[in-house]
């Protein structure tokens, strides 16, 4: 037609528009909202001198693009490879005891205990009981990898050194540049100092308005700092259920003890002892404990002080989060009354 623009299809708004709902029709295709305890594939690692597989992300069946999720076992009496890695890792303690050496410092641990080994901090784990160690690894490798960032690195029988320290120039004018480095120096000294361990004897569940027991295992409230990742356990009653909600970014359940299901997206499913349910991006989704006896007992992960606080950042004034109205309101009556 005449005076009308033929466009090239190699210009760059093509070029990105085919890329990016290329990746969004590819995820919706072979995104997971459940993974099974049971697909998980252990393999012995001579290197690692550990067995290690994944539950979800990596080479699993159930992708992922933020965090992920790992099994760790070590045998009685061995001690694991020395390594450091550019992504954080928080370790859940599933069954025995042991200790992790980060940068030459050891934390002794036991069953249902909470270890962050930060990225780029060299580590190791040791059995010293009598049966198996077993640990789920909790890592944002997804998203390191994302930003082209992956490190990985092992040196064998070395024993984990310190963390190296940063350089900042002698003189010091106080302009933008120097602010900046001595800021970068006192974040990586917050976290070099931060806490490490959360030992299960000190947890407290404490009743939710969202129908369950819960507690943080690793938030900057207690003293982390990671590069964003947030654990909680939380228990639902025999017969209960949790409130329904929905919130942004990229959430895993991993059910540590119980059987029930989950309804996501008005999908229902299933649930036992072992597996994780996946929560995607902003969508609806209750848990329920179908036992008429016993609790449910799950741990929760996403990354909320990096990923999240951005997407809140980005997104104002939408609402990421959202509870049912009714418990909205309540929560939100709660919540005055503590800022009163």
């Amino acid at each position: 037609m005449k005076g009308t623009e033929v466009f090239d299809p190699r210009s760059h708004y093509f070029v990105q528009r085919r890329r990016r709902f290329g990746f969004l029709e590819d995820w919706r295709q072979r995104r997971r909202a459940i993974a099974r305890g049971d697909d998980v594939r252990l393999e012995r690692s001579p290197a690692r001198r550990a067995a290690f597989g994944f539950l979800a992300g990596g080479d699993s069946k159930v992708p992922m693009r933020v965090i992920d999720a790992r099994i760790l076992e070590v045998a009685p009496g061995e001690t694991t490879s020395t390594h450091r890695h550019a992504y954080d890792a928080v370790c859940f303690v599933l069954g025995g005891k042991g200790q992790t050496e980060i940068a030459g410092e050891r934390y002794a641990w036991s069953k249902y205990d909470t270890v962050h080994t930060p990225a780029l901090s060299w580590h190791r784990h040791r059995n010293t009981g009598t049966e198996p160690a077993r640990l789920l690894a909790i890592t944002d490798a997804p998203l390191v990898s994302a930003f082209g960032l992956a490190r990985l690195e092992d040196i064998g029988d070395e024993p984990p050194a310190p963390d190296e320290p940063l350089h900042l120039p002698m003189a010091r004018s106080g302009t933008a540049y120097e602010r900046e480095l001595a800021a970068a120096a006192a974040s990586w000294q917050e976290r070099q100092q931060a806490r490490r361990h959360t030992a299960c004897a000190d947890v407290t569940l404490r009743a939710s308005p969202k129908g369950s027991r819960s507690a943080l295992l690793v938030d900057r409230s207690l003293g982390y700092r990671t590069t964003g990742i947030s654990l909680a356990m939380f228990e639902i009653r025999p017969g209960g259920a949790q409130s329904k909600h929905r919130h942004p970014g990229e959430a895993l359940l991993y059910i540590v003890d119980g059987e029930g299901y989950s309804v996501i997206d008005d999908v229902k499913h299933e649930w036992r002892t072992g597996d994780a349910a996946i929560v995607h991006q902003y969508v609806w989704h209750q848990h329920f404990n179908a036992s008429a006896e016993r609790p449910a007992t799950v741990i929760r992960m996403h990354m909320w002080e990096s990923v999240i606080e951005m997407m809140q950042a980005a997104m104002d004034p939408v609402p990421l989060y959202e509870d049912e109205p009714g418990l909205e309101e309540r929560m939100r009556e709660v919540v005055g009354a503590m800022e009163d």
